[in-house]
């Protein structure tokens, strides 16, 4: 059973926002602690600016022209064959980028981000290249913005 109780213990440990600890509640079933696990587990953060030490970069602060800008940076740099979404490793949405134009390809990927950060941090943004290597799209984007 998920209380308000819970909620705020949760949101007070992590940091994070309402909609990312109610998900993780309802994945853990009530457990706080494995609440907790699952979103540090989830969300990483980054140093944002190495001057201001206390400033972090979170996978909430990105945003769809993020990863549109991340999507057309890849493509153009790699030889990228695809794009998957998961959510806890199984693939919801496998679009391939060799028959795709960019619209079709970021359509999807908006409506992921039109349904708010909190649902962001549950799912994995990757693009595989001709060779099988995997990036993966939010820690590009952290890494680009940790530059």
């Amino acid at each position: 059973m998920i209380t308000i109780e819970k909620v705020d213990y949760v949101m007070n440990v992590t940091g994070a926002e309402y909609q990312v600890v109610k998900n993780a509640l309802l994945d853990s079933d009530g457990d706080v602690e494995k609440a907790v696990e699952i979103i540090r587990a989830s969300v990483s953060n980054y140093k944002y600016n190495e001057k201001e030490k206390d400033e972090f970069f979170k996978f909430e602060d990105i945003k769809f022209e993020d990863i549109k800008r991340a999507i057309k940076d890849i493509w153009n740099t790699t030889n990228a064959t695809k794009i998957l979404v998961e959510k806890d490793g199984e693939t919801v949405i496998n679009i391939s980028l060799t028959a795709a134009s960019l619209g079709a390809i970021l359509a999807p990927i908006a409506t992921f981000i039109g349904m708010g950060s909190g649902l962001i941090a549950d799912y994995d943004f990757k693009i595989v290249t001709a060779d099988k290597e995997e990036i993966n799209i939010k820690e590009y984007i952290l890494n680009m913005k940790n530059k």
